[in-house]
């Protein structure tokens, strides 16, 4: 084993205060208040940010020395610059984890949530069924996580944070092109969230074709990320960038073309049921049509939407890029990433990049995105012309290239890619069956409910296991018909609480047990037309792998809800 650098005594005491008041600074704020009861910990407090002055490097050194550390010197000159050279490091694997995104990944001071309401560190007592959406990290990623910041600071010790964070970056894109098994044509750019891997690949399309209007078709937007047609047309998607610079939501970034432009495409009907494939391609090839009379045309394929849809198929896809070639460019959104590494090998192989995410069925924290890129394709694309300036603002650009090295998302794909392990060791055949199991359990709950209706979201049969739903999307009844996803919002919520303080006096241990468990689904969608919305189970990677019985799980959901529409509790 290499012979790592000894670590001053100063130093190693105020990175450990690091650590723990960087952990301190996610928490609750009630188990914050509770800690800062100690005038000790509100002098550490000093330490969750950035570096503090001297002055208060010492004083806080000063409390940490006081637990017997005797005969350790002052942190001179030299001890500080170490400090300040691992300060990142020696963060707190739950504090890095909510690092490096935008204002959707900020925890409220209160709950310790962010606004998808996981936290970064295991919610056990939740049950949750949130995986299409976001997942709070599980305890076996969050060991992951922890080894790899551990890692991280072991090597700042003995080389330069920009050289660790390449090394850390590169070893995670290969395993990540190894685990689709296309590292040998292939690579991976990280991305803050899938939404930000979209502005970036607009950003190498634009490079790509510099003097050409681009016209790109989404399938169904209210089916993919919220920030996805602003990030299409070169738009700021939210106030804030995940290097955490404020920018106007809805402004256009700078260096993007300005003829950018966006169509789509429906995938339900107005009712909200799924559209026939031959409809759905013949309004591509009419889109297309349109896109091409004024430039070239990007069509966003999506293989598993927010309600499991995949359209068009790949035979359509095959057909609309060989009768549109040269002049229509293709896209795979596979950001839920309930997909088969053989089908992902199939678009890379035609020349076609992947959205994907950590974040959604593998269940790492939130803000876990990659683009899969066909190498040569790639490769010309960096040579031939600038990426936009602006999108210095999301990721590291220079000389046509990109990358993504912030701590926080080599953590959450450290986390993503343990779950990815666990799963890979899985036969096909056992993924299919037991995601069939599950999926009929969660039907049978829902039959014993007359306030639901089941949403059907067909995929093309194709894989050994994609084809089978991994995520249900229901509507729920109200006195007046089908609720709207506003009108869902409020239910959503309440299921996520703990309701029991809200019921009559009379109600009896059993409902006020139903109240009290805290259930997350996965945010409400708008189906088709605006009137009717949907809630959503989703199964994730590790739910699969551990192969429990959810049934009490689901049973509880479903009862809770139950409960919440008689009672009027949402």
């Amino acid at each position: 084993m290499r012979q790592l650098p000894a670590l001053p005594a100063a130093a190693a005491t105020l990175l450990a205060g690091r650590a723990a008041s960087s952990f301190l600074a996610v928490l609750p704020r009630a188990d914050q208040d509770e800690a800062l009861r100690d005038p000790a910990n509100r002098l550490l407090a000093h330490l969750a940010g950035e570096i503090p002055p001297i002055a208060q490097l010492t004083a806080c050194w000063r409390v940490l020395a006081q637990a017997g550390l005797d005969g350790e010197e002052p942190p001179d000159l030299a001890t500080l610059q170490i400090v300040e050279h691992l300060w990142s490091f020696a963060t707190a694997a739950e504090a890095l984890l909510v690092q490096g995104g935008d204002d959707r990944l900020s925890l409220d001071p209160v709950t310790g949530q962010n606004r998808y309401l996981c936290t970064p560190w295991p919610q056990p007592d939740v049950i949750s069924f949130s995986s299409c959406t976001a997942s709070s990290i599980s305890a076996g990623a969050l060991k992951a996580a922890e080894a790899a910041r551990r890692s991280l600071f072991a090597a700042a010790l003995a080389a330069p944070a920009d050289a660790v964070l390449a090394a850390a970056s590169t070893r995670i894109t290969a395993e990540l092109l190894t685990h689709f098994g296309v590292e040998a044509g292939a690579e991976a750019v990280l991305a803050a969230s899938g939404t930000d891997a979209t502005l970036l690949l607009t950003g190498l399309f634009a490079a790509e074709r510099p003097r050409e209007t681009i016209t790109t078709i989404l399938m169904s937007p209210a089916e993919t990320g919220s920030g996805v047609p602003e990030a299409v047309q070169g738009r700021h998607f939210a106030p804030c960038t995940a290097a955490g610079i404020a920018v106007e939501k809805g402004g256009a970034v700078d260096g993007f073309p300005p003829g950018l432009s966006l169509a789509s495409v429906a995938l339900r009907t107005s009712d909200g049921l799924p559209r026939r494939a031959e409809e759905i391609a013949g309004d591509c090839e009419a889109a297309i049509e349109a896109a091409i009379a004024r430039g070239h045309a990007v069509l966003h394929a999506i293989d598993g939407s927010k309600t499991g849809m995949a359209a068009p198929g790949l035979l359509a896809l095959d057909l609309l890029a060989e009768r549109y070639r040269g002049r229509l460019g293709i896209v795979i959104d596979a950001c839920q990433l309930r997909v088969e590494p053989q089908t992902v090998r199939l678009y890379l192989e035609r020349g076609w990049p992947v959205l994907v995410t950590g974040s959604k069925f593998f269940g790492a924290p939130g803000f876990c995105g990659a683009i899969l890129f066909p190498r040569a394709r790639l490769r010309r694309i960096a040579g031939a012309g600038r990426l936009p300036d602006g999108l210095g603002a999301y990721t590291n650009v220079g000389d046509g290239s990109v990358s993504r090295r912030c701590p926080g998302l080599l953590l959450r794909w450290s986390a993503a890619l343990a779950e990815m392990r666990r799963f890979a060791t899985l036969s096909a055949r056992d993924v299919a069956g037991r995601i069939d199991s599950a999926g009929a359990h969660a039907r049978a709950a829902m039959m014993r409910h007359n306030c639901v209706q089941l949403i059907p979201a067909p995929r093309p049969r194709r894989g050994a296991w994609s084809h089978r739903p991994s995520v249900l999307t229901f509507a729920v009844r109200g006195p007046d018909g089908l609720l709207s996803a506003a009108a869902l919002r409020p239910l959503y919520l309440a299921l996520a609480g703990d309701l029991s303080g809200r019921l009559p006096g009379r109600s009896d241990a059993a409902s006020r047990m139903v109240a009290a468990q805290r259930c997350l689904l996965g945010q409400p969608v708008q189906l088709g037309g605006p009137g009717i919305g949907g809630l959503r189970v989703a199964f994730s990677a590790a739910q699969v792998a551990g192969g429990d019985d959810l049934r009490p799980a689901l049973s509880a959901v479903f009862g809770k809800l139950a409960l919440i529409l008689q009672q009027g509790l949402a």
